[in-house]
């Protein structure tokens, strides 16, 4: 199995465990205590893991953390988690939920791939954003 399989994988089991989390969470817990105790969690399983992962030996551990791009990945991760806990709490479907976030994501990421990253745009592309228009309008609708 290639390696992008195997982390595909990993990515939809994590974020499969990360929704069913989500739709059980008590609707009268505070949302700040949740998120801190799934961080402090995340926290541990990542610091269980560190020895397993090579650092650049010229490179401290504080330099690697406190860059922007880890602030913008933390500030993210909070919306997130708060978008999807008060989603669920207000009826958001355990189904449909996570495509129509992933799906309006993407459309909000084009501009940045195309105008940030050079990244290349094409028919099959405008196909697939029409398609993920169409289905975005066919999962919210009730």
């Amino acid at each position: 199995m290639k390696p992008f399989i195997a982390f595909l994988f990993i990515a939809a089991g994590g974020n499969a465990i990360y929704h069913i989390g989500q739709k059980t969470l008590s609707a009268t817990a505070n949302p700040m205590i949740i998120l801190m105790g799934a961080y402090g969690f995340a926290f541990l399983l990542s610091a269980a893991a560190l020895p397993f992962f090579q650092s650049p030996a010229h490179v401290s551990c504080g330099t690697q953390a406190l860059q922007w791009p880890v602030a913008a990945l933390g500030a993210g991760a909070f919306l997130i988690e708060i978008g999807f806990l008060f989603l669920y709490r207000t009826g958001g479907s355990l189904q449909w939920s996570g495509i129509a976030v992933n799906g309006l994501a993407a459309l909000m990421l084009i501009p940045v791939a195309i105008l940030v990253y050079r990244e290349t745009f094409s028919v099959a592309r405008i196909m697939g954003i029409l398609l993920t228009l169409g289905g975005l309008a066919l999962i919210m609708r009730k």
